[in-house]
């Protein structure tokens, strides 16, 4: 009996959740997208100083933690991205076109 090759569905890339946090209650929701295996851009451009550096600290634990990345991809603007997760070019150029991510 001859087998065929299986077939695997490549799960699609979920578009990037955008946080722009006022306050530091709103980590959970980034740590709760980045677990749903979500990539996370996380906008701090409106942020002040003291509150930056904790999200900072908490955002850097957590893709350590999970085996995620986390790159600076504008000022103030980072963009977390889970363990075997992608952005697409395509994606990128859509965060750029609302200067979230510099060229």
């Amino acid at each position: 009996m001859k087998t065929s090759p299986a077939v695997r569905q490549v799960p699609a890339t979920p578009k990037p959740h955008v946080v722009a946090p006022e306050s530091f209650n709103e980590a959970q929701v980034v740590a709760d997208r980045f677990k749903a295996r979500q990539p996370v851009v996380l906008d701090l451009q409106a942020v002040d100083k003291a509150l930056v550096r904790r999200l900072l600290d908490f955002c850097s634990g957590l893709c350590y933690s999970l085996d995620g990345q986390m790159e600076k991809v504008a000022k103030q603007v980072y963009l977390l991205t889970p363990a075997d997760v992608e952005v697409s070019a395509e994606e990128r150029r859509r965060l750029r076109e609302r200067g979230l991510h510099d060229a």
